[in-house]
């Protein structure tokens, strides 16, 4: 297999234990099903990612048994972040330039970090142009891997440093099949009286006053229907007017400090767009995970390159074992794209709920559209039953 073009990975000493290491990452992530994989490394004067995408450079002030700690640029030179990873104390954390940190602890009993495999790690998630502190998690949870070909259980990942502690139990949300995304009330009359289980109401950059009444029409439509309507962004309306859920993005979570809403028991919807975002989350006490965008789409402007269907079942993984661990199902949704033909994919990844827009918005016929889409539903439950998959 030849590396993407334009892609490598470059590294200032290449020993023979940090080549086979890195042989080692290179075919669990071939096995993962990851086709783009730079399967080479070359010499340099530091580690060195470069994607068709972007480029990153690596200047490490330390790398032994003890620590390593690096300074991330980018390709003209402007440091992004720094790392430091304290391999023997059980703590690592990421400094992003002008804005937020992030810290995880773990038992250094329990991970055990040969140096060479955790840069291998690192190096490897940066070429597949996952985020720089996704990267950081899946080089400190592959350690605690031995015959899995990826980190995919929540056992292996390290607890993040909490923000909120004083988190209510959240009632549960029916966030099972299609899930319609919509943007005014009139939609959210029409599809409520198909068979859908919940939907949203997203409006977007409009003052409270301007949107109270909708929101409440909408929550007093989902009560007459037996539908959760759920309420994005606009948490103090949605509360005032008593939404059984409301969804928030991850630029919400931090703003919500002493609010009310982490008392409620208001159900929670959360996206995410990767593993630490999805860990992240987690302390909120989610009444489901958004995931995406698993495909382009022209629906909202995205900060981030689609997923695709390889990193949704990476973290619908993750999440499953999320709810095994506790002892119940994470429910999640993938949205981004999807439409009847990409669902089919979408669906056998294990997520609960698939999120679409125009798919419905721009149906002829809404109805008929829902209950294709809800047929897709019914057949994977179907083949699950006969196969006896739980």
């Amino acid at each position: 297999m030849n590396s993407p073009l334009n892609s490598f990975i470059q590294s200032p000493t290449i020993t023979p234990a940090f080549e086979k290491a890195f042989s080692l990452v290179v075919s669990k992530a071939i096995t993962a099903g990851f086709s783009n994989v730079i399967t080479a490394i070359s010499g340099g004067d530091s580690y060195v990612v470069a994607t068709p995408n972007q480029t990153f450079k690596l200047v490490a002030d330390n790398n032994d048994e003890q620590q390593f700690s690096a300074t991330i640029v980018d390709s003209d030179n402007h440091q992004i972040a720094s790392l430091v990873v304290l391999h023997t104390k059980g703590q690592d954390s990421i400094t992003f330039s002008g804005a937020s940190s992030f810290e995880w602890a773990y038992k250094p009993e329990d991970y055990p970090t040969c140096s060479d495999s955790y840069v291998a790690w690192l190096l490897i998630a940066l070429s597949l142009e996952f985020t720089i502190e996704d990267a950081a998690l899946i080089a400190r949870s592959a350690q605690h891997v031995s015959c899995e070909t990826w980190p995919n259980h929540i056992k292996f990942f390290p607890q993040l440093t909490a923000r909120h502690h004083q988190v209510v139990t959240r009632k549960s949300t029916r966030c099972y099949g299609l899930y319609p995304v919509l943007d005014n009330l009139e939609l959210v009359d029409e599809v409520s009286k198909s068979d859908v289980n919940i939907l949203q109401l997203r409006i977007k950059d409009k003052s409270n006053d301007a949107v109270s009444e909708d929101i409440r029409r909408a929550i007093q439509i989902g009560r007459e229907r037996g539908v959760d309507v759920v309420i994005n962004d606009y948490w103090e309306l949605a509360l005032e007017h008593g939404a059984s859920c409301i969804h928030l993005g991850q630029e919400d979570l931090a703003k919500l400090a002493d609010s009310r809403l982490l008392s409620s028991e208001t159900g929670l919807g959360i996206s995410t767009h990767g593993y630490y975002e999805i860990i992240n989350a987690l302390q909120y006490k989610p009444s489901y995970l958004a995931l995406g965008h698993i495909f382009p789409t022209t629906t909202k402007e995205m900060p981030s390159s689609p997923q695709g269907l390889i990193k949704l079942n990476l973290y619908q993984a993750l999440i499953t074992s999320i709810g095994e661990q506790r002892g119940d199902i994470l429910p999640s949704v993938a949205i981004g794209g999807i439409d009847l033909e990409r669902a089919p994919l979408v669906i056998q990844s294990g997520v609960t709920s698939v999120a679409v827009v125009r798919a419905v918005t721009q149906a002829h016929d809404k109805h008929e559209v829902v209950k294709k889409f809800q047929q897709l539903f019914e057949q994977k439950h179907q083949f699950e039953e006969a196969t006896h998959v739980v």
